[in-house]
């Protein structure tokens, strides 16, 4: 089966594009993994971001790749949390490109997203191993359009799904890839749904206050019922919450982030400030945990989580400096 902090209208077909991506692959062999995508940040005062010039990537053996063509917005390229395919829609006819680090390069046949002035507001999100993408868009209630679901390798569109909004909304894969989990902000604690791959609706839940006000991290595991989120604040924790007997299961604290925390006065939390967190299913009882914090310097720190015995390892950590937008894996 297909794999998991916006982009395809009638994405038919992939056609493969020669020369473009075969150049960053070295002969003999299969490019390193990709770190991080990103966008150069021109401005000299810390809380002026100003975009600079086009995407570019980083692979695990420390090569910048440049990545031209991306859409200049934020979350027109997204990476899989494997580094091992990226995303991206194409500025110049708003296509979507699909990259392997193989060197095959692949180009959607039609618009990524049917209306064109919408396209600056759009989102992509890859799976974990990079097999699926979806594409959502907009603040709530001002698309006609609902998120889609793509197969990344054939091009084929799997399903739409209603109601899903970039700026109020969180979509991500389950653990397996044959789920799609949802977090709508219809309700004071947010609304959990899960959709097959078609778009159907399977489970619509309102969770506890712990889960709801926190599922913009939400991670479904593949037993289609375990959602896992990042518990934002002063003292951070993964919360387990389970999907059919509405309870959670379980609460662990993870290392805090260094992060100074202030009240978000539209959720009334305490939550955070510039922190950015990922979390990926990659076995029946293990998480992947991906944590941004900073804004001119970007501090990344990957974590690997066993929920079984609560155990939390630093895998590895590593900046960012000098950037305005950023796309990172779970490498």
């Amino acid at each position: 089966m297909k794999i998991l902090c916006g982009a395809l209208a009638v994405f038919s077909a992939l056609v493969a594009v020669p020369g473009t991506a075969r150049a960053v692959v070295p002969a003999g062999g299969m490019s390193a993994p990709i770190w991080y995508a990103a966008a150069s940040d021109c401005a000299k005062d810390p809380r002026d971001a100003a975009w600079c010039g086009p995407w570019w990537y980083r692979t695990t053996d420390g090569k910048r790749h440049p990545l031209s063509g991306a859409g200049r917005w934020s979350d027109a390229v997204a990476v899989s949390g494997d580094g091992r395919r990226l995303t991206y829609i194409r500025a110049k006819d708003a296509r979507l490109v699909v990259r392997d680090l193989d060197g095959r390069t692949r180009v959607s046949q039609a618009k990524a997203w049917p209306s064109k002035s919408e396209l600056d507001v759009t989102r992509v999100t890859m799976s974990y191993d990079g097999s699926l993408v979806a594409v959502d868009c907009c603040w709530a209630g001002f698309t006609d359009h609902p998120a889609r679901v793509y197969d990344a390798a054939t091009g084929a569109l799997l399903g739409k799904v209603p109601g899903v909004s970039v700026h109020e909304d969180a979509l991500s894969f389950s653990g397996d890839g044959d789920q799609i989990l949802v977090r709508t902000d219809d309700d004071k604690s947010g609304r959990l749904s899960v959709h097959d791959l078609n778009g159907k609706r399977t489970t619509s839940v309102v969770p506890p206050r712990l889960i709801g006000d926190n599922a913009s991290t939400a991670a479904l595991n593949a037993d289609g019922r375990t959602v896992a989120v990042y518990v934002t604040g002063r003292k951070p924790k993964i919360a387990l919450y389970d999907l059919e007997n509405g309870l959670v299961t379980a609460t662990f604290s993870v290392p805090a982030s260094g992060q100074k925390v202030e009240r978000d006065p539209a959720e009334g939390r305490i939550a955070e400030v510039d922190t950015d967190v990922r979390l990926d299913w990659t076995g029946d009882s293990t998480l992947r945990m991906v944590r941004k914090v900073g804004f001119k310097l970007v501090l990344v720190k990957v974590y690997g989580i066993d929920v079984a015995t609560e155990s939390v390892l630093l895998e590895r950590a590593y900046a960012i400096a000098g950037t305005t937008e950023e796309a990172v894996s779970g490498l």
